[in-house]
């Protein structure tokens, strides 16, 4: 397993393309928008790779069958090199026998991950019968962006304020002169955007991300763009937003923990 240079990186565009569910945040690491890793079998055959993504996603695809590249994953999985947690999503599903093994040895935790189809209609109707914010939401400033603290920040998705500037889209709930919940642009290619949410800790559970995300979803319906949620299936709070938001599910899958 060897690392690729980032200038070789579009190589593996036309096969994530291929991937049939949400790989817009691998997208981002392959095209520049966000920092990342790519590490594959060959600097020629590229049959097998894994992307990494700053926030901690990351992507297994191609030929699950190199034992080399398998035995040299599991190192990096277990080395110091690693910044943080990872969670990992493969394609294709017969990813998951070499997967298993280590679930088997303690070293990863399988979940399940969701990806979520929008219905704008659905969307509409339970937006008119909700109670209107008594917040001020305004369109996040990119300064605000950059200033987001907690553990899902725009500045983990896009590499500096002027790509935030001509690819991400944001809507800030304002409580007392400050931000409170913001739902952002994570990651945005062709006429898809997929959001990511934030919630400072002492506004949490009052239902404040509701407010950002509609106004985010508004955007991209008046726009063309076609809002994109996924999540942990396990992530309770985040199905039931999703659900409130005119979300459907569409598609779910394993998605394995990978501690530090």
């Amino acid at each position: 397993m060897i690392e690729l240079n980032s200038d070789r990186y579009e190589l593996l565009h036309e096969y994530v393309m291929k991937v049939p569910f949400n790989m817009l945040m691998a997208r981002s690491v392959i095209c520049g928008h966000a920092n990342g890793r790519i590490f594959v079998d060959s600097s020629k055959s590229l049959q097998s790779f894994y992307i990494v993504h700053s926030y901690g996603m990351t992507f297994l695809c191609g030929y699950s069958g190199n034992e080399t590249f398998n035995k040299n994953l599991f190192e990096y999985f277990s080395s110091c090199t690693r910044k943080k947690e990872e969670w990992l999503q493969a394609f294709p599903r017969d990813w998951d026998a070499v997967m298993a093994r280590l679930v088997d040895e303690r070293k990863a935790i399988q979940y399940s991950r969701v990806n979520f189809k929008h219905d704008a209609d659905i969307f509409y109707d339970i937006l008119q019968q909700t109670n209107k914010s008594q917040y001020e939401i305004v369109s996040t400033p990119i300064d605000m962006l950059f200033e987001i603290s907690g553990s899902v920040i725009p500045k983990d998705y896009i590499k500096t304020p002027i790509q935030f500037d001509g690819l991400t889209k944001g809507y800030t709930v304002i409580i007392n002169g400050k931000p409170a919940a913001t739902a952002f642009t994570s990651a945005r290619h062709d006429d898809k955007l997929e959001i990511g949410i934030e919630t400072v800790n002492e506004y949490r559970g009052k239902g404040l991300g509701y407010f950002a995300c509609a106004k985010l979803i508004e955007y991209c319906i008046k726009n063309g763009i076609e809002p994109i949620w996924s999540c942990r299936h396990e992530n309770t709070a985040s199905v039931k937003l999703a659900n409130k938001l005119g979300f459907i599910e569409a598609l779910k899958m394993p998605y394995y923990h990978i501690p530090m």
